[in-house]
């Protein structure tokens, strides 16, 4: 009888627990934004991945000063190769976990706003191994998507999807 019962109760249990480990890996990774700790992103977060999305995303035109001239075609195949080269020098040489605790650093308190949990504005599985969330910006800002992946025993941001209004605001600031 207790079997019976046992075994429901813990299938309950592993069910519940895969469900809100996304949730908190965002919590700890937000909590280690906030308090500044580069291991934790580091381990948190898959920059490979990361970086690629985001090159990906600016040789597609849709993020970065370089969208412009690539989307209208003023420069040719060679000028728009080379302008996507630099774009991806930077990209490498910008997007790591030290540079986004140094520019959370440099954001004033009163940008913080409310709480990342209070942010959230749609989070769902997309499949058994990748959970997306989006975050509700400001007025004028678009919304921050981010891709987990689980991948051995833990969840990873693998992938952002960064507006252009957001980009442009934090560069301002640098």
């Amino acid at each position: 009888m207790r079997v019976r019962i046992a075994i429901p109760v813990a299938l309950l249990m592993v069910t519940l627990g895969y469900l809100a480990s996304p949730c908190l890996t965002l919590w700890h990774l937000a909590t280690a934004l906030e308090h500044g700790d580069v291991a934790v992103l580091e381990r948190g977060v898959d920059w490979q991945s990361l970086r690629a999305g985001l090159k990906d995303d600016i040789a597609e035109g849709v993020i970065g000063p370089v969208s412009t001239q690539l989307a209208s075609n003023t420069l040719p195949p060679f000028g728009a190769s080379f302008i996507t080269g630099i774009a991806d020098a930077a990209v490498e040489h910008e997007v790591t976990a030290s540079n986004v605790v140094a520019m959370m650093r440099q954001m004033p308190l009163d940008d913080a706003g409310p709480s990342t949990v209070s942010m959230i504005e749609r989070a769902y599985f997309e499949s058994p191994t990748r959970f997306v969330v989006t975050f509700r910006g400001n007025d004028d800002d678009g919304h921050l998507r981010l891709r987990l992946e689980f991948s051995g025993i833990s969840w990873r941001v693998t992938r952002a999807w960064i507006p252009q209004d957001m980009i442009e605001r934090v560069s301002q600031r640098t």
